[in-house]
């Protein structure tokens, strides 16, 4: 288990410069929060899912790798430590024909075996690094697409993988004793670059926040929970939202020239829809409906495309899936509320409700770690 750190003045004050970056009027007491907080979705994580301390995802770079970039951006912009004042050295010796022969087939699911593995460890990349690093290690934390090229000979990017590393070692040896003189823990730094990174993933996962392509087993959990009783008072408080447009009037004409129904738009403008109908000697493409539409009949393209419009709006000229230029207008908009027992109904209801209790529960757990550890913010 991760143990607590306790943050001084000067690891407060200099982290409120990197966020001022983004965000110019954040005060002392935000950052102090914020980076508490971030130490408990760390904590969180640790605990729940330890495996997105090491990866966010199979396909992207390793945590540690987006933590060197985090900190390389400190070093520049807060220590004035500029990477091109760090040369590579001479890695000619790494072409090509060099990749294609210590590096095994490339997988096709992007996940090395064993075998692999241990042919890559077996490659040491001597004097390279600071301390011994075998293939493996250097190319594991690098994302699918970049081994994918690397195992297609791209040299180039391989010495630029390298140059990183080398360029991060060097300004690391550069910022410790510069920061440790203003009494900046690098490993609190270090986690607090992580909890950065990490934050919306772990509060995704929480059930707190949205991300893309980010599953909540929390919400899932919670929503399997959710009686009955709670989705009917959830609805009866926020009824305003179940509130759908039931039935429109409207009229239409489908042309099979573009032409057309730009000449039938400028009649419409210039007197009404139903003279232009009666003048083009047009037939209603909604008279099957007596132009009354209603929501069973919006597997029609044209229907849907009524339900679109505002009142009184008149249609531009638009092209239907099967090749006819459409123009429309629908009015006289009557609205109806779901009834509590719908499945919209009861699958927004239960998609609210989880997130509300995972926010309770998120605002418990984190209160709780913050008395545990004597947090005052």
């Amino acid at each position: 288990m991760a143990s607590f750190n306790q943050y001084n003045a000067a690891e407060v004050r200099l982290m409120q410069q990197v966020y001022q970056q983004h965000n110019a009027n954040i005060s002392r007491k935000d950052v102090r929060k914020h980076m508490f907080e971030n130490q408990f979705l760390l904590y969180q994580a640790e605990q729940h899912m330890p495996e997105l301390l090491e990866r966010q995802s199979a396909v992207g770079f390793s945590t540690q790798y987006h933590v060197e970039r985090y900190l390389m951006n400190i070093f520049d912009t807060r220590l004035n430590l500029s990477t091109s004042y760090v040369k590579g050295g001479n890695l000619t010796q790494y072409n090509a024909q060099w990749l294609l022969k210590v590096l095994p087939s490339y997988p096709a699911d992007g996940q090395y075996n064993a075998e692999q593995i241990n042919k890559m460890q077996r490659t040491e990349l001597r004097g390279l690094f600071t301390t011994a690093v075998n293939l493996y290690e250097f190319i594991a934390p690098l994302s699918m697409q970049v081994r994918f090229r690397l195992h297609q000979g791209e040299s180039d990017l391989f010495k630029t993988e390298v140059i990183k590393k080398q360029q991060f070692e060097a300004l690391l040896l550069k910022a410790t004793p510069l920061l440790l003189k203003q009494g900046i823990s690098i490993a609190h730094l270090e986690e607090l670059a992580k909890g950065d990174i990490l934050r919306p993933s772990i509060q995704s996962w929480l059930g707190i926040k949205d991300m893309m392509h980010v599953q909540s087993p929390i919400l899932d959990s919670l929503e399997q929970q959710i009686s009955d009783k709670e989705i009917k008072n959830y609805y009866q408080a926020n009824k305003a939202r179940f509130k759908y447009l039931s039935e429109v009037t409207a009229y239409g004409a489908a042309f099979t020239e573009r032409e057309q129904a730009v000449r039938f738009r400028n009649t419409v403008q210039a007197s009404s829809f139903t003279d232009a109908l009666y003048i083009s000697q047009q037939t209603d493409i909604y008279a099957k409906y007596h132009n009354k539409l209603t929501r069973k009949n919006k597997s029609n393209w044209a229907v849907q495309l009524a339900y679109t419009l505002k009142a009184e709006e008149l249609s531009a000229v638009m092209r239907s899936p099967e090749g006819l230029w459409v123009v429309i207008i629908s009015n006289n908009h009557q609205y109806n509320y779901f009834s509590a027992t719908d499945e919209t109904v009861r699958y927004q209801a239960k998609k609210a409700i989880a997130i509300q209790k995972a926010q309770q529960r998120y605002q418990q757990n984190w209160l709780a770690w913050q008395q545990q550890n004597a947090v005052k913010l």
